[in-house]
């Protein structure tokens, strides 16, 4: 079953004083790149929140967003009263010394340095908040998997379509090669014939025999048919892996692609080209597919 390396997936979940929410889009990459936005007060999360990806998502550039909103901002936050107490104690002595009148007010001390701080378990990701973190990453990443897997069954219904017809052309192509290379061997001889009569010279047959299948020979795809229909059959076996297999198949549509361009360039029989342009078509709208197949 093929997996789209394109998708999406979000999940929120709420702790005791927090609401945690993370986003997931994934769209092609050669490999697996992660982009992470996390605020800085939960950024020591960001490794185990892109661990969890690693162990569904193989490949594709995939962007983590993560937004986390405290839901008791009075609860999470408490004054530290001996270092106010210290600052205060400093302020006015300074005053006094300075002989300053300015009044002290409270908003501009709360502000100082460690007057404020928040409670401890949401400093450090302990308590409830790592595993609400991971909770709503797994879950966003099962949306994320499942519109990836609707996606890549799009892809391989798409793919043993355009195989089916391949198939079908490459059938009737080697229908027609024995006749093929036969009359284009008959053309060779009427052709050289034509030129020796034209020079007064002759040239036994045998050896005008053996000029024409060498000729003839050169025109002869039936090797690049059968390696085209070992391509196909590793493609159609490469839909039914479990593991990722887009590499595997970015590399069979190259190979495929390259044989039909041999075979274009071979063949010198009109109906057996047009079959071949229809080859290249179809493997070409593979190519550009593929490169979306995780």
């Amino acid at each position: 079953m093929l997996t789209s390396m394109t998708g999406y997936g979000e999940s929120t979940c709420e702790g005791k004083n927090f609401v945690i929410s993370v986003e997931l889009k994934s769209v092609n990459n050669r490999f697996l790149k992660i982009l992470t936005k996390i605020p800085e007060q939960i950024s020591h999360l960001q490794n185990e929140l892109e661990e969890e990806i690693r162990k569904r998502v193989w490949r594709g550039s995939v962007f983590l967003a993560v937004r986390f909103t405290p839901t008791r901002i009075a609860d999470l936050y408490e004054i530290d009263e001996e270092v106010l107490k210290k600052y205060l104690n400093k302020l006015n002595k300074l005053k006094h010394e300075l002989g300053s009148r300015e009044e002290l007010l409270l908003k501009d001390l709360v502000a100082l340095p460690g007057v404020v701080r928040m409670e401890e378990e949401l400093v450090l990701g302990k308590g409830e908040l790592l595993p609400a973190a991971l909770r709503a990453t797994n879950e966003a990443v099962e949306k994320l998997t499942q519109m990836r897997c609707v996606e890549g069954a799009h892809l391989e219904a798409e793919f043993r379509k355009r195989l089916s017809l391949v198939s079908g052309h490459l059938e009737e192509i080697k229908k027609q090669t024995p006749r093929a290379l036969e009359a284009y061997q008959l053309r060779l001889e009427e052709r050289i014939n034509q030129l020796l009569s034209k020079k007064n010279v002759n040239l036994a047959h045998e050896d005008l025999l053996k000029e024409a299948a060498i000729l003839a020979e050169r025109t002869d795809i039936a090797e690049e048919i059968q390696r085209l229909e070992s391509h196909l059959l590793q493609f159609v076996a490469a839909l039914d892996e479990k593991d990722p297999v887009g590499r595997k198949l970015e590399f069979l549509v190259q190979e495929m692609f390259r044989e039909s361009n041999t075979m274009g360039a071979k063949s010198t029989n009109t109906a057996m080209s047009q079959r071949i342009v229809e080859i290249k078509a179809e493997v070409d709208r593979m190519k550009e597919q593929v490169v979306n197949v995780e």
